[in-house]
């Protein structure tokens, strides 16, 4: 229930933050953009969790 409630939080908090610095953008197009870094984020994240997970001198021993 804290996850859900800090993704609600984190959600609405950079809706209005987009609001307030680009005022003049249609709604969708700014949803659009915060949809996108999010993503773009998880993306970069899995990467580094994948390379973190992987070991170079196991592979290089094989």
């Amino acid at each position: 229930m804290g996850y859900k409630l800090l993704g609600i939080v984190v959600w609405k908090g950079g809706k209005w933050y987009l609001r307030r610095r680009f005022p003049g953008m249609p709604r969708k197009l700014a949803i659009a953009g915060a949809a996108g870094a999010v993503l773009a984020g998880a993306a970069a994240a899995a990467v580094a969790a994948q390379r973190a997970g992987s070991d170079p001198a196991a592979a290089a021993a094989a």
